[in-house]
């Protein structure tokens, strides 16, 4: 069926810079603007084990399917068929994660997955896909989900950043990169773009730093400014959650929200939600 074949791409609705490409970007910003808007309500769902481990497989099974095709059908090259891309290898990791709920494990990888989704979209890299297409459907919902997932979970309050979380972030992405490295060097692969005969370019680069080994530095340090900038902003976000969230503020802070939901089910109908709601204005009080 020409629905999964991952060769059969003919179509230029969503080429590079067009009007397909924008409405994308901006379905990504508008899944970020309605999290932001309903981050009250989100909590809810980060407390529903149905909604998260239903999402996670969800993703997970259009990954292994994906890796499936490749097997089944034509794939060039050739290493394209073991999921070391960086998209590829976080998509497994985080969905397998949420799925044994080892959520501390996530936090770790979470601003890659939140620059690797946003680079999918600004870079897009659908090579002709469009709705007729499984790896269209396959490309749209990982990178949608490798964006979306961590900011989530940061804003219901189970992610919080520190310069320490970044340093062992940025560690991490240092390491696995080298191992990368290795690997496109023994196999001939270009995993991540570092490998011997990589032909990506990157404008803002001069040529000769885009030349095998170099390219492995180049890479690695726009990772690294691009992990940065992004753990800037989620500081800069955490502290506007917290002030927001400072006694004497009607709101919740994220966290506290889930342990409040998770009370008053305890408790038990309106009782329990008249008890949560007698405390919280204690609290108030008290704090002034």
């Amino acid at each position: 069926m020409d629905f999964f074949d991952p060769n059969v791409h003919s179509s230029d609705l969503f080429r590079m810079g067009g009007a397909g490409h924008l409405a994308l970007v901006l379905i990504l910003f508008g899944l970020l603007a309605l999290m932001v808007l309903n981050r009250n309500r989100l909590v809810e769902l980060r407390q529903s084990r149905a909604f998260m481990a239903g999402t996670a497989g969800f993703v997970l099974s259009l990954e292994l399917g994906a890796g499936l095709l490749k097997f089944i059908y034509p794939c060039e090259p050739a290493f394209e068929r073991i999921p070391l891309q960086l998209c590829a290898t976080l998509k497994l990791a985080i969905t397998a994660l949420i799925l044994l709920k080892r959520y501390d494990l996530v936090k770790y990888v979470s601003i890659w997955a939140i620059g690797a989704g946003f680079i999918s979209f600004a870079n897009l890299n659908l090579a002709g896909g469009s709705f007729g297409n499984f790896s269209f459907w396959h490309y749209l919902v990982g990178h949608y989900y490798l964006f979306v997932v961590p900011i989530f979970l940061f804003l219901t309050g189970e992610f919080r950043y520190d310069l320490r979380y970044h340093s062992r972030s940025v560690l991490g992405l240092a390491a696995w990169s080298l191992l990368i490295f290795l690997v496109n060097w023994a196999f001939d692969a270009n995993y991540m773009y570092s490998g011997p005969h990589n032909e990506t370019v990157v404008a803002f680069i001069p040529d000769r730093f885009m030349v095998w080994p170099l390219n492995f530095v180049s890479y690695l340090l726009i990772g690294v400014v691009l992990l940065s900038s992004i753990f800037a902003i989620m500081r800069i976000s955490q502290g506007r959650l917290d002030r927001v969230s400072a006694p004497g503020s009607d709101r919740l802070p994220a966290g506290a929200a889930g342990r409040h939901l998770q009370g008053v089910s305890t408790t038990g109908g309106v009782e329990g939600l008249a008890t949560a709601r007698v405390s919280r204005t204690f609290a108030r009080s008290a704090s002034r």
